[in-house]
């Protein structure tokens, strides 16, 4: 009866190379797939907020205002009542999960930009304005609107932070994400009421 043969040292380090040379390949497509997936689910969101917000104009003759209980630029109660132009507000963006702050959802949300709003100070909020503002400045409002238009929708973007300009802010010059770049390069995914495919970087004086 022959003796029963195991695996020598150098054939376990064999396959163990083998298996770290797959999964050095694997891993990182398995990542970029939920990165490109994750910039497909922000897009999509963005059209259908989009469609909320022209549906909104078409009824209002001006778009929602952008802050709610003291939070700016998020999406308010005023797209789904009394009329129900989104199904929520609680529009989450993926790459926002990281953004908690107890009791507060609006750190996850897409952010959501109203130009003349914020250029007219908020007017006309009623009992959901609690009497706090950012200091935006009228160029600001006006360097925005004649960039992005009337209104600006942005997702963090794979890097997970809001990316700009800092002498601008993002208010006025959000950095644009390129996938060309790398899927976790640094910039935000935006669309607005100008250009639903906001890829331009450069900023408008007023």
């Amino acid at each position: 009866m022959r003796p029963k043969k195991g695996f020598t040292l150098i054939e376990l380090l064999i396959v163990v190379a083998i298996i770290a040379i797959l999964a050095a390949i694997a891993i990182p497509n398995f990542l970029e797939a939920q990165i490109r997936s994750k910039v497909s689910k922000a897009k999509a969101d963005m059209r259908t907020a989009t469609t909320g917000l022209e549906s909104y104009f078409v009824d209002h003759n001006k778009y929602p205002n952008d802050v709610e209980a003291g939070w700016p630029w998020y999406f308010t109660v005023q797209l789904t009542t009394p009329i129900s132009y989104l199904t929520s507000t609680n529009l989450l963006d993926p790459f926002r999960d990281t953004h908690v702050r107890t009791g507060h959802v609006y750190w996850r949300r897409y952010r959501y930009i109203n130009y003349p709003a914020n250029l007219d100070n908020w007017g006309g909020l009623g009992p959901s304005w609690i009497g706090w503002r950012p200091s935006v400045t009228e160029s600001e409002c006006l360097a925005g609107m004649r960039k992005y238009g009337m209104w600006k929708l942005s997702s963090a973007g794979p890097d997970r932070f809001i990316s700009y300009d800092s002498e601008h802010g993002f208010f006025t010059n959000e950095m644009v994400y390129d996938p060309t770049n790398g899927t976790v390069s640094v910039g935000d995914i935006i669309r607005s009421q100008k250009d639903p495919d906001v890829r331009s970087q450069e900023y408008i004086d007023p």
